[in-house]
């Protein structure tokens, strides 16, 4: 879950017993299937199979068989090779179904995701300054962050994520650097910085 996780860049994978919040179940029906039993009444079948509720159709999907009554009063038994169900999307969630398999992600982004977002975009630029600027996997670097009051503070709570990631013994928000090695403007959903790299040298740590 770790791995997937980190692969697709969620916050978090929650495994639930039911997508009955996520989608809605409507039922198709197989008219070759019916029709080898039912023959001139398919039409009428296929018309109550249409009409199947969502306890009902997830009761074929698991494997069992159903019996309806027909307008007439009469019954009718409905196995679940009769039916083909699908999924309709019932939230504001992005929602994929492969079967009874469903997969759904939250699209909803709130300040808090938007800033660690922000985050790993600098860290994402800063690791192709440090490729552009020849440095060695192992190099230590001075960092610094310039731009807007805003965006300095999308990124303040991640300061240590971004010196970790990018081997910056120091890192300075809210200034430019001075000589840099490299340097790169980077925008992203309304916020602004600029960064700049600097290799980093016991007597130039200032």
């Amino acid at each position: 879950m770790e791995l997937l996780r980190l692969e697709v860049n969620v916050k978090s994978i929650e495994v639930v017993s039911s997508d009955a919040e996520l989608v809605r179940l409507k039922a198709k029906p197989n008219f070759r299937s019916l029709g080898k039993r039912y023959g001139k009444r398919t039409p009428e079948v296929a018309a109550a199979v249409s009409d199947l509720s969502q306890e009902q159709l997830r009761t074929t999907e698991a494997g069992r068989s159903l019996t309806l009554a027909l307008t007439d009063g009469t019954t009718v038994s409905i196995e679940p090779e009769d039916v083909t169900v699908e999924r309709e999307v019932a939230s504001q969630w992005l929602v994929k179904s492969e079967g009874p398999c469903v997969v759904a992600l939250d699209p909803e982004l709130d300040d808090a995701l938007r800033g660690e977002g922000f985050a790993r975009e600098v860290v994402n630029r800063v690791q192709r300054l440090r490729k552009e600027a020849g440095y060695e996997y192992t190099t230590r670097i001075q960092l610094w962050i310039d731009g807007g009051a805003a965006a300095l503070e999308a990124l303040r709570p991640h300061g240590g994520f971004i010196q970790e990631e990018t081997l910056a013994r120091s890192l300075k928000l809210g200034a430019r650097a001075s000589g840099p090695d490299g340097e790169h403007r980077l925008e992203m959903d309304g916020l602004g910085v600029t960064l700049g790299v600097r290799r980093y040298e016991e007597r130039s740590a200032v």
